[in-house]
C-alpha cells in the first residue's frame, strides 16, 4: 500500500511539472503568423498585404447606434473576405446554358475558405451615406523550402506533389 501511495504522487508530480512546462511554453509562443522561433535568415521574408473593406447602416437596424455597429462588423467581414481571397485564391463554379443563340441560364458561384491568423485592423472610418471602411492588415512569413515559398506556421507534413516524387531533383520528367 506505501508503495501505491508513492507510485502515485511520484506521477502527480510529474504531471503537474509536465502540464507547468507545456503551460509556459505555449505563453513564450508568439500565437501569430511571424514565427520568431525559426530566426532570421536568408531563406525567408516577409510579405505583407493590405485590403480596404466597406460595410453599409442597414436600413432594418433598430437604432443609429445599432447601425453604425453593423456597418462596422459588415467592413471587416469584407476586409477578412478579401485578405482569404488573395492569400488563398478563389474557387469559380460556372455554368451557363444556351439555346437558339442565346444564353438561357447563367450562374456563377464564387467560393473561398481559408484559416486567418494575426489579421489587424488598422483603421475603422464612416463615410458619407452610411458607409464605413475598414482598412485591415496581414503579415506573412515565408520560409523558402527547395524551390517554393511556404507560410510559415503550416504543417511539416505539406509539400507540394513536386517535392513527393522529386522530379527536380532527378533533373527533369522522369
Amino acid at each position: 500500500m506505501k508503495k501505491l501511495v508513492v507510485f502515485a504522487a511520484v506521477v502527480m508530480m510529474l504531471v503537474s511539472c509536465g502540464c507547468d512546462s507545456l503551460v509556459r511554453t505555449s505563453a513564450k509562443s508568439p500565437g501569430g503568423v511571424l514565427d520568431s522561433a525559426a530566426g532570421p535568415s536568408g531563406n525567408s521574408k516577409i510579405v505583407t498585404f493590405y485590403v480596404t473593406g466597406r460595410g453599409l447602416e442597414p436600413e432594418s437596424a433598430l437604432t443609429k447606434g445599432e447601425a453604425i455597429l453593423m456597418a462596422e462588423r459588415a467592413a471587416v467581414a469584407d476586409g477578412y473576405r478579401q485578405l482569404v481571397e488573395k492569400v488563398r485564391g478563389v474557387y469559380v463554379d460556372a455554368l451557363m446554358k444556351s439555346g437558339r443563340g442565346s444564353i438561357n441560364h447563367d450562374t456563377i458561384q464564387v467560393h473561398t475558405q481559408s484559416w486567418l491568423r494575426g489579421t489587424e485592423i488598422m483603421e475603422i472610418t464612416r463615410g458619407e451615406y452610411g458607409i464605413t471602411s475598414a482598412r485591415l492588415r496581414l503579415r506573412i512569413r515565408f520560409a523558402k523550402d527547395e524551390m517554393i515559398w511556404w507560410p510559415v506556421g503550416l504543417s511539416e507534413d505539406i509539400k507540394p506533389v513536386a517535392s513527393v516524387f522529386g522530379w527536380w531533383k532527378k533533373g527533369g520528367n522522369s
